[in-house]
């Protein structure tokens, strides 16, 4: 089980919509840290969509975390849709009152922009914004 691996950072949590994106992420071998699993989305057109996620578990999680150590991430993974920008935002919200008595816990989201090979001429507004706001 990757969450009892002692080899793991953890003090990193990927919060991800589905144990699918943890095994996208896993492949990828550039992810150490631990995940939780929020088992969905929130949907702006469905107010209880909440409701069936794991927020109590990661906001406990993360209290948790930052009694134990000196500091923690939070990596917002969801999907760059209307969905996963809404539920990491909602998130974003939860955890900002321990944000705010535990400066060392830095909340962040997945960069995004322009794919690797893709041209300027084809790539959309929103696409082109991404890239120059998350740029290095």
């Amino acid at each position: 089980m990757i969450c009892k691996d002692d080899r793991r950072d953890h003090s990193t949590i990927a919060v991800i919509e589905k144990e699918q994106d943890m095994q996208n992420l896993e492949k990828s071998g550039a992810y150490k840290g631990l995940y939780h699993v929020l088992d969905g989305i929130i949907s702006p057109l469905d107010s209880s969509s909440t409701k069936r996620l794991h927020l109590k578990e990661l906001h406990a999680h993360v209290q948790k975390l930052l009694e134990e150590k000196d500091g923690c991430e939070i990596i917002l993974a969801t999907s760059s849709t209307t969905e996963g920008d809404t539920t990491a935002l909602y998130i974003d919200r939860i955890l900002a009152p321990l944000q705010s008595r535990h400066p060392k816990l830095k909340i962040s989201r997945l960069g995004r922009g322009l794919s690797l090979g893709s041209e300027l001429e084809y790539a959309d507004e929103m696409t082109l914004k991404n890239a120059l706001l998350n740029r290095k």
